[in-house]
């Protein structure tokens, strides 16, 4: 099976004390835990409270009391304790293992919208107990690095869907993107939807219809509030089409995990937004132009709008591996319309921008796009699969896919356990 090692891991265990990971579902937390961070015991809490323990004296435990009772000569031993889904259990437990602070290691893990203020919370027995990591989708660098068998070309696009773990295992043996996407999308229908009902379960709110369409028009390409807005307002989903009743909205769902907010450059005050998962995003934009959430369609009829879906998913790919490699943020620009600007620091100073063009160009194409960024003074780059690496034309840097697989190897690489 394809196994994606991840930067995070160092991050993590170098981080001393208890820890409270979380992040929302399918992001790897789990796998992560068991298989790369060191521990003595590792314990998972079923949706009934059953907790299944390794390393603990049971491997099947039915009472909160009991698990707490069973961590504690672990924990001062100077042992490292994981609970995975902790927050299945009883809010009495975290008055239970609060006790044996600051003994040994304690990673509590979970994935709902509730769990830090949970455990962080005023009044929390945790309070001041244990600090945060959060942990998001594979970093852009891990997930290319992960497909050295593959030419650069396939290995990039590949990436920027394999940013979301859970897909690890069906790209196992499958060197072709269209073929591999089309097997996705067929387990989407049920994947996708159940991901973010989930969530929503867990944090104590059912999946309305206005949360939902605000999810497709997401993934159906508008980006900004007003047109999310106008687009539930015709669909009868809002009373008027002012951004205002989408706002919250998209608060919550960025808190969730499951999109992010995105800074237009220039633009002090206004913000983009766009579904954090290019599975996700992929998903809905077919079901939005073929409805594939209802029912299977051929390879053949949604092929166009596969590769426009792929397209988009590139340039977020490339924008974010350049914010990893520079430490910076992404920003967009719509007038002129860049795919990415990286800019850095408290005035958001552009450091990096670039296009992708995934497929036929010409020098024409280059110096257009040095001509849309000829006010900017920064690295200009313009991305394709195959060429004259590193060529300049017009001020702009030509960078290939091989390219781009040079930069994430050249990056400080995960470690090995």
């Amino acid at each position: 099976m394809l196994t994606i090692e991840r930067s995070e891991v160092r991050e993590i265990e170098d981080q001393p004390g208890w820890i409270l990971l979380y992040g929302r579902r399918k992001v790897g937390k789990t796998f992560l835990l068991r298989n790369f961070i060191r521990h003595d015991a590792f314990v998972s809490v079923r949706r009934d409270g059953i907790s299944h323990a390794s390393g603990l004296a049971g491997s099947r435990i039915t009472s909160f009391e009991t698990l707490a009772d069973l961590m504690g000569p672990v924990l001062k031993d100077g042992g490292t304790v994981i609970v995975d889904e902790f927050q299945r259990l009883p809010e009495s437990f975290l008055d239970e293992v609060a006790l044996f602070h600051p003994h040994g290691r304690l990673i509590l893990s979970g994935s709902s919208m509730a769990v830090v203020s949970r455990v962080l919370g005023v009044g929390s027995p945790m309070l001041g107990l244990a600090t945060t990591y959060r942990l998001g989708l594979v970093r852009p660098t891990d997930a290319l690095r992960s497909l050295p068998d593959l030419s650069p070309d396939t290995a990039v696009p590949m990436a920027a869907y394999l940013r979301d773990p859970w897909l690890a295992p069906m790209q196992e043996g499958r060197r072709a993107l269209e073929p591999f996407l089309f097997s996705v999308m067929g387990s989407a229908r049920l994947a996708v939807p159940a991901l973010i009902g989930e969530v929503f379960t867990e944090s104590d709110r059912s999946l309305s219809q206005v949360y939902e369409g605000v999810i497709r028009a997401l993934g159906a390409g508008s980006w900004r509030p007003g047109d999310i807005a106008g687009r539930l307002h015709e669909s009868g989903l809002v009373s008027t089409g002012a951004s205002t009743q989408v706002m919250q909205y998209l608060a919550n769902l960025v808190e969730m995990g499951l999109v992010d907010r995105i800074s237009i450059l220039g633009k002090s005050r206004l913000r983009a937004y766009r579904l954090s998962s290019n599975v996700m995003d992929t998903f809905y934009y077919l079901a939005d132009k073929h409805r594939i959430d209802e029912e299977g369609r051929p390879l053949a009829e949604i092929r166009e709008n596969l590769r426009r879906s792929v397209s988009r998913a590139l340039e977020r790919y490339v924008g974010a591996l350049f914010s990893q490699l520079t430490d910076g943020q992404v920003e967009y620009s719509f007038d002129p319309e860049i795919d990415f600007v990286i800019t850095k620091g408290r005035k958001r100073e552009p450091v990096v921008a670039g296009e992708v063009r995934w497929g036929r160009f010409s020098t024409r194409d280059v110096m257009a796009f040095s001509r849309k960024v000829e006010d900017l003074d920064c690295r200009k780059i313009f991305v394709v699969p195959r060429g004259r690496t590193r060529d300049m034309v017009g001020g702009v840097e030509v960078l290939d896919a091989s390219a781009l697989v040079d930069l994430a190897s050249s990056h400080p690489p995960p470690v090995r356990r």
